[in-house]
């Protein structure tokens, strides 16, 4: 099918501190991710990804557990978590949780698959916290775990999240070169597509900013990368997790769709999320970065 630009800008910035994606579809607000100013005093006690391999289903299917855990320690006005499940480079999954005063959450999933891939999930842990006079401020941190799966005719199912030894290891160069092909070439499309200017940014896949949640992205300090990451995430929960906006007006789940490239100005003037949807639509949106 013929595929359609769809492009989600930010209107403005609402604080000097507060990052924001325009949202082009309605939401429940309490099921909405709001950046605040990050309070410096208030720190995840715990935030926890976990994929693991469980069992062997039958002879065609096994089943692998998701888990995501988060404590900050303190109670706050709200928590939530969401996170990304990809396998093979391409959204298998999702999963959210949201709570008012409470300090703590506990997400569990069984996804059932069949044949050998590569299992990444990336979550973001936020907390929004009211004081007294109206401030708000908020919390946040990422969590990443990944596993391998290998599922042959030719031996026993088995799994790992580094490799042991040189089969791994040549398990591992197999599922990689597979999924790094495709990406490259999705990937490649997107940036010619929306005449992207490769050599003005710096370049990561979406599961790989949770490097970030302790280091500073390039050129930016440390705090105004807790502002960023923080106003991203606002703006791919809203347009992206939530689903995807059509141009005819539908909405598309992001199920099926690539492993996100963001692409960071050089500039630092602005950032882009492009991916490619199920039905082969092409996605871009566009974070500025408040100087």
């Amino acid at each position: 099918m013929k595929k359609q630009v769809l492009i989600f800008l930010i209107l403005g910035i609402i604080t000097a501190t507060s990052l924001y994606m325009y949202n082009n579809q309605t939401s429940k607000v309490k099921e909405s991710i709001i950046y605040f100013p990050i309070d410096p005093s208030v720190s995840f006690a715990s935030a926890e990804t976990e994929v693991i391999l469980l069992e062997e289903k039958d002879e065609d299917e096994y089943e692998i557990r998701w888990k995501v855990n988060s404590s900050l320690g303190t109670k706050a006005y709200l928590r939530q978590d969401i996170s990304l499940l990809y396998e093979d480079g391409m959204l298998k999954d999702t999963l959210s949780k949201w709570e008012e005063n409470t300090d703590t959450l506990q997400q569990r999933k069984v996804v059932t698959n069949e044949d050998s891939g590569h299992f990444e999930a990336i979550s973001f842990h936020h907390a929004e916290l009211h004081y007294p006079n109206d401030v708000i401020k908020s919390a946040q941190t990422m969590s990443y775990d990944q596993l391998y799966v290998i599922d042959t005719p030719l031996q026993p199912l088995e799994s790992f999240k580094t490799p042991e030894n040189e089969e791994d290891l040549n398990n591992k160069k197999m599922l990689d070169h597979a999924t790094n092909q495709q990406l490259k070439v999705i990937w490649h499309n997107l940036i010619r597509y929306f005449n992207v200017p490769i050599e003005n940014y710096y370049v990561l896949p979406l599961t790989k900013l949770y490097d970030y949640s302790l280091l500073p992205l390039p050129g930016l300090s440390k705090e105004k990368t807790d502002q960023v990451i923080g106003g991203l995430w606002e703006g791919i929960y809203k347009n992206y997790f939530l689903g995807i906006k059509l141009p005819n007006g539908q909405i598309e789940s992001p199920i099926g769709s690539s492993l996100p490239l963001i692409l960071i100005s050089k500039d630092m003037s602005h950032l882009m999320f492009l991916t490619e949807s199920k039905s082969g639509e092409n996605v871009q949106l566009i974070q500025y970065i408040n100087p």
